[in-house]
């Protein structure tokens, strides 16, 4: 009876008073979902896009190491070069990326499914934003210039990196802060524009919605929480008794918390043990998570005793080496081909410019999760430069109880495309939260 004990230690506080009041306010929480439809190109680059997020969450960090990324604005990102690269440039990226399609093909996909990510409503709100910023006088090709305004809605802007490197990096610096309510004031940090950067390439998305069925703040407690190597430390624990879709299977337990609207919720994966995080992430294929996923939308919402951390996390880094490592060496190489992007030499340009190649894909991402809901954003740049000569029948069940007082792995998931906006995990409690 064990989970009647652990139950009871927050029943005093958050259970409610009756069955049919809880019913009642959950069915009174629930306002009409905004919806959206994707065509199949879009559906299967949301499966790509799902499929690179596990693969860039393996590659980034340490698996003992918080982490916070958005591999849908690094995938998004990394498109518009993709868009502007050719042959074997291309080829890798394709592979790495794990794009459906060639680089125009992907581009339409991709402005299909960023047309579903945004929206604002009472108590919630999603956004993304893209721009480019080009070298005064250098042209892009005029076909990559239409697709990019057509399908990716981004704001071309002109700026002289050659004169004014610190100039342009401000004023990237300033886009992105406001495209992220100000959650990302530093995404370029100084030296990463040089007088050779020619091109930059941003994606930014922010989102910040209520929960569903919010925590009360008198149930949060500091209490222990154990890290992957068994050591234990004190953090901010909330607790709240509700009915969420959750199920346990092979020593890890899921579950969904639905934000208000039910367009996005936050989905968990809690293993059993402390140590179990980094097994069942590297066992986690496309195939594994969309089973998890699929069986999860299945799952009828059952009585919950929940147990999660305020979270206050940020990750900022350069995903260069990452994707280098992962197989797309040639894009960061002087032998990259970005050729229908923009060919080089040009008019009033240097002689010795001959093509365009990534110097950097500067990566930054934020959460917060708190009694009340979450906020989360996230910007990416791609940094170009020049190459020379992301689911209650009697009797009822006992409760579930899901007590992420452990590591566990986290996604920020848009229900109505399917697609993963924001992937992490946690290990242990933040200096940035305490």
């Amino acid at each position: 009876m064990a989970y009647l004990q652990s139950a009871s230690v927050v029943a005093q506080d958050i259970e409610p008073a009756s069955l049919a009041e809880a019913e009642a306010e959950a069915k009174a929480a629930i306002e009409p979902t905004i919806s959206v439809s994707l065509n199949p190109d879009a559906q299967a680059l949301v499966a790509s896009t799902n499929a690179f997020s596990l693969d860039l969450l393996r590659e980034a960090d340490a698996p003992d190491t918080n982490l916070i990324i958005s591999p849908a604005s690094v995938s998004t990102a990394v498109g518009f070069a993709y868009r502007g690269a050719v042959d074997d440039t291309a080829s890798q990226l394709k592979t790495v990326m794990r794009y459906p399609f060639d680089p125009q093909q992907n581009l339409r996909a991709s402005g299909a499914l960023m047309s579903t990510m945004s929206f604002s409503a009472k108590g919630r709100e999603l956004r993304t934003a893209n721009a480019i910023w080009l070298q005064e006088g250098m042209p892009f090709d005029q076909r990559f210039e239409q697709d990019m305004n057509a399908y990716a809605k981004a704001g071309i802007g002109r700026t002289d990196f050659r004169a004014d490197p610190e100039g342009a990096r401000q004023l990237i610096n300033r886009w992105v802060e406001g495209a992220t309510n100000g959650n990302i004031a530093e995404l370029l940090q100084p030296r990463i524009v040089t007088t050779g950067t020619r091109a930059v390439l941003v994606n930014a998305v922010w989102f910040k919605a209520d929960w569903q069925f919010p925590f009360s703040k008198e149930a949060t407690r500091s209490e222990p929480f154990t890290a992957i190597d068994g050591s234990i430390s004190t953090t901010s624990l909330m607790h709240q008794w509700g009915r969420y879709a959750a199920f346990r299977r092979d020593g890890v337990s899921v579950i969904q918390l639905p934000y208000k609207g039910g367009e996005v919720a936050l989905v968990v994966f809690l293993p059993d043990k402390a140590s179990a995080l980094p097994k069942f992430e590297e066992s986690l294929t496309s195939k594994a998570l969309s089973r998890w996923l699929t069986d999860l939308d299945k799952t009828a919402p059952r009585e919950t005793v929940l147990t999660l951390p305020k979270l206050k996390m940020r990750w900022h880094s350069d995903l260069a080496e990452d994707l280098t490592r992962m197989g797309a060496p040639i894009a960061f190489s002087d032998d990259a081909d970005f050729s229908a992007m923009a060919r080089l030499p040009y008019p009033g340009g240097e002689a010795e410019e001959i093509g365009l190649k990534i110097s950097h894909v500067i990566h930054e991402a934020t959460i917060e999760v708190d009694e009340v809901g979450s906020e989360a954003s996230a910007a990416t740049a791609v940094v170009m430069g020049i190459v020379v000569s992301g689911r209650r029948g009697p009797p009822p069940p006992p409760p579930f109880v899901f007590k992420a007082d452990k590591p566990f792995l986290f996604a920020l998931r848009d229900l109505r495309t399917g697609l993963l906006l924001f992937v992490g995990r946690y290990v242990r409690p933040d200096p940035l939260q305490e």
